[in-house]
């Protein structure tokens, strides 16, 4: 599915929630952009041999691959496309922003961390976010 200039929904998936049974993906909503996104403060916080990036890297990339086969709007963004940005929540203004969301969905996160970070995120007035359950 090509990309649309405009969503009522942006919905984040991590790379380590790569999950084709998890509700959302149980039918294609046009109105839904999924963002699968490499970003480098992910990736570098802590150490990670470089095998196991490649291999998250690839997974990411396969699981978007999966998704627009099946009718899902995705947006898949490798560290080159997100570079400009310092982390998530970064990322995650300019998207909403960009495609006019009216809502910002992310699934829980597993990792203390990055969970602080999404649960506190600061949208422009107007932008609901939810959290759902990885299920």
């Amino acid at each position: 599915m090509p990309i649309k200039k405009r969503y009522k929904t942006l919905r984040l998936v991590l790379g380590d929630q790569l999950d084709i049974q998890h509700s959302w993906f149980a039918q294609a909503d046009a109105s839904a952009l999924i963002v699968i996104a490499e970003v480098s403060s992910e990736a570098t916080y802590v150490k990670h041999h470089i095998q196991k990036l490649c291999a998250f890297f690839a997974a990411m990339q396969a699981f978007a691959a999966e998704l627009k086969a099946s009718g899902h709007h995705v947006l898949h963004l490798t560290l080159d496309d997100t570079a400009q940005f310092d982390d998530f929540p970064a990322l995650l203004v300019h998207l909403c922003q960009k495609y006019g969301v009216e809502r910002l969905c992310y699934q829980r996160a597993d990792e203390y961390r990055l969970q602080q970070q999404l649960s506190g995120l600061k949208l422009p007035q107007g932008i609901a976010v939810a959290e759902s359950d990885t299920e």
